[in-house]
């Protein structure tokens, strides 16, 4: 009876000691399971090293990659294919806007004037009415530039908040040596991290946004802005890969260095002046050549405080466009628009 007793005890502790045993090798494989979930979450993270935000050039931040080596020109392909897409979906897209505004207009005109009446009424207060009446009195192409002012004020924002920072390093700043490559062509023209580098560049774009935006309207001004950004953060590539630079860019200037080639190019004689300095004037056909001249030399010279190379891409994507881009985009809508109007089928007159 008392052997028997002892076996079943026994047995009974051998059972325990197992069951001990499995749930020990369960929580072993619980821990490798979740160590290997945070090894491969910290090596993704780790594709950036380090990353310095106050760096002394605005358009420029210090980041160290895991692969911090020499770019091939391999690494241009993608970007370039992206830049090119890019270019014929941005034209596409705003010429199918043209076409559903002015469909919008001519089958819904009852709607469009009750809208209109109503934004016109008279507002509460004498400062509502005044911003209201200054805004009416804006040009379409106007309009939509204070919606890309407010989208670099957003992104401008979102720099300025710890947790979001490795993000937007990611998405908010081109470099041919990051992960992502192409997405970072569109976005980083929305991304300032300085305060007087945003204010600056705002300025610039609502300063020349008239007189482009009378001759190429509001949807043809918009490709043309976008697309000018993405091919100035291409040239941009092109020379990092040429002199082996991985530190990524941002901010607007490309796109508004388009803006202001060709605003210069298609009126040479136009006066302008410098923002500190009013009482100094040039023709703006002078200013284009010496702001070619400038950011040449900084590209060949190898100047670190500005992106020269995606200011002279900029510059000389805005003088091509005013002067035989648009025949070869814009102007050849109308058999894309065909197609279009087709597939929208007759309009419902409402």
């Amino acid at each position: 009876m008392a052997s028997s007793i002892f076996q079943s005890s026994l047995n009974v502790t051998r059972r325990n000691n197992a069951n001990r045993c499995f749930l020990q090798h369960y929580r072993n494989f619980q821990r490798a399971e979740k160590g290997s979930e945070v090894s491969r979450k910290t090596a993704k993270e780790k594709r950036i090293i380090r990353a310095n935000l106050e760096s002394k050039s605005p358009e420029k931040i210090d980041v160290v990659y895991a692969r911090n080596g020499r770019p091939s020109f391999r690494t241009l392909i993608r970007p370039f294919g992206f830049a090119c897409l890019f270019t014929g979906g941005s034209f596409a897209g705003c010429a199918v806007w043209q076409y559903e505004s002015m469909r919008s207009k001519a089958t819904s005109s009852r709607i469009h004037d009750f809208a209109e009446s109503f934004f016109e009424t008279e507002k509460r207060g004498e400062f509502r009415n005044q911003l209201n009446r200054w805004y009416h009195s804006l040009s379409g192409t106007q309009k939509m530039v204070l919606g890309i002012i407010a989208t670099n004020v957003a992104v401008f924002a979102c720099w300025r908040v710890p947790a979001l920072q490795m993000f937007m390093i990611r998405w908010f700043s081109a470099s041919p040596a990051a992960q992502a490559t192409c997405l970072p062509m569109v976005l980083s023209t929305f991304s300032q991290f300085s305060f007087w580098h945003l204010a600056i560049n705002m300025y610039v774009l609502w300063s020349f946004t008239p007189t482009i935006g009378a001759v190429l309207g509001r949807e043809q001004f918009l490709a043309f802005y976008l697309t000018g950004g993405v091919w100035a953060s291409f040239a941009s590539y092109a020379v990092k890969v040429a002199t082996s630079s991985v530190h990524p860019s941002i901010g607007a200037s490309g796109a508004i260095m388009a803006v202001l080639g060709a605003v210069c190019t298609h009126v040479p004689d136009a006066t302008l002046s410098i923002i500190l300095l009013p009482f100094i004037t040039f023709s703006a056909g002078a200013a284009l050549k010496g702001l070619v001249a400038f950011e040449s030399l900084g590209v060949i010279l190898r100047w670190k405080f500005f992106d020269h190379a995606a200011h002279l891409g900029g510059l000389l994507f805005g003088c091509y466009y005013v002067t035989d881009g648009h025949k070869r985009t814009w102007d050849h809508r109308g058999r894309f628009m065909e197609r279009w109007h087709k597939f929208r089928g007759k309009p419902v007159d409402s």
